[in-house]
Formats: C-alpha cells, structure tokens, sequence
C-alpha cells in the first residue's frame, strides 16, 4: 500500500532533512562510518533558517517616514525554493515549471528521479531540479523543503556542485550550522577546496565538534601545513575521535609514509580530496561502489591514478554526471605502451574494459587511414544496445562525424549510419545509408524513421516486423511493436501493410506499464502540468527505466510532447529506438 505524502518519513524529513539529505547515504554511501550524529542538508527547522519571512515583512511596524496612522506593508522575500542553479543560457524549464503541480505532489515524487543511461533523461531531470521557478502551491509550505529535496537528488545524480550552487543562493538566514557543514561537504566533493575551506574557517566559533576539527586538519594538510595538521591530529586523538585511516591520509598528504585504510574513512569528502592531495588511489572497493558524486570527483580529480579516473569517468559519463568531452579527455589522457600503439585490436582485446577502449579510442583519433579510423571506431562503440554506448559514441562523436561516406567503407556503412543515428545527425547518417547493402539498410528504416520522420529515406516494401529482423529473429516481433508505438507517439503515419502482420494478438509480447505511475503521468498530461508530467515520468520509469517498457516508453514520448517539449520528445524517443535494438 502506497505510503501517504503526509505520513511518509521522507515527507517529514522535508522540514527536519535529517533523513532526506543525510550526507552519509546522498554522497558516500549508507555504509561509511561517520562521527556524530547524521548530516542533515538544512538545520531542524528549515521555516526558520531558510526563506524565512523577516517579522516586519508581515506588515506591523510603521515604517519611520510614513504618516501617522498608515501601515506600510512589506513584500516578503522570495522563496527559497524557487531558487535554481541554471542561468538564462543554459536552457532552464519554464519559471511556470511548477504550475497546476501541488507541493505535495512535487515533494513525494522529487526523490523517485533516479540515475538513468538515457541521455534525455539525464538532461531532463537535470534542468528539472536546478532550473529557477515558481515554488508549487500548497498548505503551510515548509520554507526550502522543496531546495532540499532537489539538492539531494543534484547529489544523488552526481552534480554535487549545482547542489551546492542552490544552497549557496539560499537566504543568508539559511547557514545555520547544518547546513554550512553541508555546504562544506559540496564544496570538497565539487573540487572547490578554496570554499570549503574558507567556510570552515569563517564559522561561528560556538559550533564545536569532531567534524570541525576534521576540517581544520584537513584544510591545513592541504595547505601544506605539515607542522599544525599533525598538531591537529594529535588533539583528535586527545579527544578519543573516531580515527578508521583519516589520520593516515592527512599524514600522506602532507609527505609523511603512512599505511592507507582499505575503505575511505569518514567524513570521505575530506578523505576524498586528502587522497587526491597526496595522489594516491581510492581503496578499489570503495570507487566500485562509489555513488556518482564520487565518481565525479575522481574523474575530475588529477591527483588520482590515471586508471581509477578513466573507470570513475566512464561510469559518470554513462550516467550524465560529467559531458562526454570529459570521457574523451580521460581516454585520451591514458598512458599507451608502444605495443598499445602497434596493435591496438590485440591489445585492447587482451586489456578489456576502460583501458581497452581507451586504447581503441587514441587509435582512433591518431589514424591516418580511414578505413583503419573506421574500425576503430566501431571496436571501441561495441554493442549499440549497451548501456554504455550512448556516453560512447557522444565521447567520439566529432571522429565519427568527419568520416566521410565512402564506397570503400561500404561493409561499415550501416554501422555507421546507426552510430549516427543515435547521435541525432541525420544527413551525416543519410549519406552512410545510401552506399550501405540493400539489406542491412531496410534493418534501419525503422530507427531513420524515429529521427528523421518524414525527411528518412522512404519505406521498403516489407512488413516492419521483417524489417526489424524477419522470422529468422524471435525478437523482431517485440522490436517492430515497439518501433510502431514509437513512431505512433511522435506523430509518425505507418502504412497500413507494414502493420498488418501485428494485428495477431500473439504477434508480439510487450509488458503493460505499471497502472498506478501510468495513471499519474495520464493525469499530469492531461492537465498540461510541465512539472508534474515529468514527475510522473520518472516515477513511472523507476529502477527498469524506459527501454524495458515499451508501451511506457511511447507514452512517455507522447506526454513530452503534450507538454510542449517536442524536441525532448524526439531524442527520447531516439534513446529508447537505440537502447531497444531497433
């Protein structure tokens, strides 16, 4: 039974955020050690610290120049929950983002957007949680609730330092100690030592306790205080701290030979930046199961080991956390051997994994030849369906967009036309599919036709099921549904004879969306709420995400194009054709 927003704990963490933005579970993790009690993102009463309404702005006091006997009223100041961290050119949502949408509504779903493969999506729930609008409405708003919720999905989705540039435009009322040492934390895992330090140091001196000691030797073992960071430690130590390797990583740190800890000790965002002061590696479980906003850093951090950057940005990239031109700066900044760079196929066989694509990518980028660029190209990319391949194939979309279509390239045009396809470049595409085998090109009819609608080269004679593999492929009937639903939601007209065959109730097999998110999103749609439909989105894509629902899919790219998002529609709808095979 679906818990009420009224009663969840989640929902009452909104004011409090003890739960909701607990550092321990939003950045490192929920099994990292921590002294004292759990970080909260926002004090215990947000009403009072965040956006608070000042007592004159309630309109009492007269103001000293009025007249006698007339009350000057004072507008409030503006909600700190309509605050973003998007400016005008970086393409924010509508300010009316949350119109039609209740508080309630935004508050309980806020926290179901979750980390996707999907280029679209990334993007959207991005600019969803940091664009500057009109807070939703509702009874007895808790002042900042709705920041919080969307800092701590920032976080969750690897963008520490948006999280931190919302909390940083909150009311000067707002830095109460909770929230300063939440601001500290961002800080260091965004890199911006120089912030975090300096709000370290500029703290009330009544707030005491082992975290604020931490920073001090932390700040001073990156200044390279050698002298007063041991001084420190040995206070910690006076003071019976709880010490799981933090020592050992400040004295690495400061050049002194210690034995590092197996796990990142806690508070891991200073243990993070002590580890890249001294250049030394995260202990290998730890970056396994890092969250993103600690994948970021270590791909963004240059104190750590080349191989333990290139592996944390592949996984940030796959996930939007870090730009695809970040991810090719990491594999172009990998160290080859000369046998690498004599025989890249062998050796990124033999290598797998980051290194191996790594070593296909700098081949890549360094041949002369096209034909061997080309196949390179297409030995780094691997399966189109993987997750990962949407992060690689923008990582090397300049390559793949200056190979010109050549007759000489002719058994690697349909690969190329489907790796630019998804890539969202159709003339670029057009030209590869012109000189590809008439067979391999109706294969991508299907997915030319999601792209490109009606400029796509025109449909073969073929049922779409054949097109999208024949009876030869169990699967092509799952595909083909799933292409017409597609192209059904972005506008696109079928002949009838290429749909036919689909018309057997057994024909093919899709899985029904969930009723209840479905429902959600039907409604939001329904009422033209920007905010809500996306909300219902995410909802409704959950830990499967959109590719394994079909039906879903289609009707997620139909709602973004009711609420005015046609060309979010379309790469979705690209995203999924990919993901999907088709």
């Amino acid at each position: 039974m679906p818990v009420s927003p009224a009663r969840s704990p989640l929902r009452r963490s909104a004011a409090t955020l003890a739960t909701a933005i607990a550092l321990v579970g939003a950045l490192v993790g929920p099994a990292s050690a921590q002294v004292g009690p759990p970080v909260r993102l926002a004090p215990a009463d947000l009403s009072d610290k965040i956006g608070a309404t000042p007592p004159a702005a309630a309109g009492g006091p007269l103001h000293p120049l009025a007249p006698p006997g007339i009350i000057v009223d004072q507008l409030p100041p503006p909600s700190a929950d309509g605050l973003g961290a998007l400016g005008p050119n970086e393409r924010p949502l509508p300010a009316t983002l949350w119109q039609g949408t209740s508080r309630a509504a935004a508050e309980a779903l806020i926290p179901r957007i979750k980390p996707s493969t999907a280029p679209t999506l990334q993007d959207l729930a991005y600019r969803l949680l940091a664009s500057p609008a009109t807070p939703p409405e509702g009874d007895k708003p808790d002042a900042g609730a709705l920041l919080a919720f969307r800092a701590e999905r920032l976080t969750a989705l690897g963008r520490a330092d948006s999280a931190l540039a919302l909390l940083q435009s909150a009311p000067p009322a707002g830095t109460g100690e909770d929230v300063t040492r939440v601001i500290v934390d961002l800080a260091f895992l965004s890199g911006d030592t120089r912030t975090a330090c300096a709000t370290a140091r500029a703290r009330d001196t009544a707030w005491q306790g082992a975290y604020w000691d931490q920073a001090t030797v932390t700040c001073l073992a990156l200044d390279g205080q050698a002298d007063q960071a041991q001084l420190g430690l040995d206070l910690l130590r006076e003071a019976k701290v709880k010490d799981d390797g933090f020592s050992a990583l400040v004295l690495k740190a400061v050049g002194i030979d210690a034995k590092l800890p197996d796990l990142l000790p806690s508070p891991q965002t200073m243990s993070l930046v002590l580890l890249q002061k001294a250049g030394q590696p995260l202990p290998k479980k730890a970056l396994d199961a890092a969250p993103l906003a600690i994948q970021r850093t270590v791909a963004q951090g240059a104190g750590f080991p080349a191989d333990q950057r290139l592996a944390a940005a592949e996984k940030a990239a796959a996930y939007g956390a870090i730009a695809p031109e970040r991810l090719a700066e990491a594999y172009l900044a990998t160290e080859l051997t000369d046998e690498d760079r004599q025989s890249p196929l062998n050796r990124a066989k033999a290598a797998g994994g980051a290194r191996g694509r790594a070593i296909l990518f700098q081949a890549a980028h360094d041949a002369g030849q096209l034909t061997a660029k080309a196949n390179f190209l297409l030995a780094y990319l691997g399966d189109a369906k993987s997750d990962l391949f949407p992060a690689l194939a923008r990582a090397a979309a300049p390559m793949l967009i200056e190979v010109p279509a050549s007759e000489d390239l002719k058994p690697v045009a349909a690969d190329f036309a489907r790796a630019l396809y998804a890539l969202d470049q159709p003339r670029q595409a057009a030209a590869w599919f012109e000189i590809a085998a008439p067979e391999t090109q109706a294969g991508l009819l299907p997915l030319a036709h999601v792209v490109a609608g009606d400029a796509a080269p025109p449909w073969a004679g073929e049922a779409l099921a054949d097109l999208a593999g024949g009876k030869k492929d169990a699967t092509a009937p799952r595909r083909a549904a799933a292409a017409a639903l597609l192209l059904t939601a972005e506008g696109v007209s079928l002949p009838d004879r290429m749909l036919l065959p689909l018309a057997d109730a057994n024909a093919a097999s899709l899985s029904s969306p969930p009723v209840g998110p479905a429902s959600l999103l039907a409604n939001a749609v329904a009422a033209k709420r920007l905010g809500g439909t996306l909300l219902a989105l995410f909802a409704a894509a959950g830990d499967q995400g959109l590719a394994a629902q079909p039906v879903l899919a289609a009707q997620a790219v139909a709602a973004l194009r009711q609420v005015g998002l046609p060309d979010e529609a379309r790469h979705l709808a690209i995203d999924i054709a990919v993901a999907e095979g088709i």
